[in-house]
């Protein structure tokens, strides 16, 4: 598997791309493993091309939320370059990932400048969508919500299926799971995913992206698709004047 899959590594000047590539190491990620806890201070980076990576918020209490996802739009351990880690780093979806250790990577960064801003642009985009999430949870739906994780999920993945139970998306999400279920059953009664054991595939996504409440977007590179209206149509004005 390519390293360019990885979008900011894909995005890179070759000149750049040549500095680091020598350096980068295959790795496969398995689900539940903590690529390093809170405080800690990373030994490496990821550039994910097909695990998701959740950005893990623990409590004393035992209760854990996760707070964001990285995938193969970014990578894993920007906090490295500023100090331990304020999150725990735990794979959500099993797959590949390229690492390479951050005492290398901080002597390359000067030559790489372009990777530099990617990546700076990156955790500002990750800011954006993290403080859009907290609107989210106080103003909509559970359903909505599910809508906004599922797309963000999608971004961050090679193919349209999500492999988590009710139970650990409740668990994620801080909800619990009879909402899950409650939200799930809804999107798949319309037609826009299939639910199997263990299992949620996205089978329409263009119906969840014109449904999503505008959280989803924020901080996005793409933009919103426009929701056409009866009165878009010339003959809708030809009415109206009759």
């Amino acid at each position: 598997m390519s390293p360019r899959i990885n979008e900011l590594l894909a995005h890179l000047p070759d000149s750049e791309y040549q500095l680091i590539q020598p350096h980068l190491e295959l790795t496969c990620l398995s689900k539940g493993q903590d690529l390093f806890q809170t405080g800690d201070m990373p030994t490496h980076v990821y550039y994910p091309t097909g695990a998701v990576v959740s950005v893990m918020k623990d409590m004393e209490d035992g209760f854990s939320v996760e707070t964001f996802m990285l995938g193969r739009s970014s990578l894993v351990g920007h906090c490295a370059f500023f100090g331990p880690s304020f999150y725990r780093a735990n794979v959500r979806s099993s797959g590949l990932a390229y690492k390479v250790a951050v005492s290398t990577l901080r002597r390359l960064l000067p030559m790489c400048p372009v990777h530099m801003q990617s990546a700076m642009q990156s955790l500002g985009r990750a800011i954006a969508q993290l403080s859009q999430a907290v609107v989210c949870c106080k103003h909509h739906s559970v359903e909505k919500q599910m809508m906004r994780w599922m797309l963000i999920t999608l971004d961050r993945t090679l193919e349209p299926v999500i492999e988590m139970t009710h139970q650990e998306v409740a668990e994620r999400l801080g909800f619990r799971r009879e909402a899950i279920t409650l939200a799930l059953g809804k999107l798949m009664e319309r037609g826009h995913i299939q639910v199997r054991r263990g299992t949620i595939e996205v089978i329409d996504r263009g119906a969840l992206e014109a449904q999503v409440c505008d959280c989803y977007w924020i901080g996005q590179e793409k933009t919103k698709p426009r929701v056409h209206s009866s009165w878009d149509h010339p003959s809708a004005l030809a009415r109206l004047w009759r």
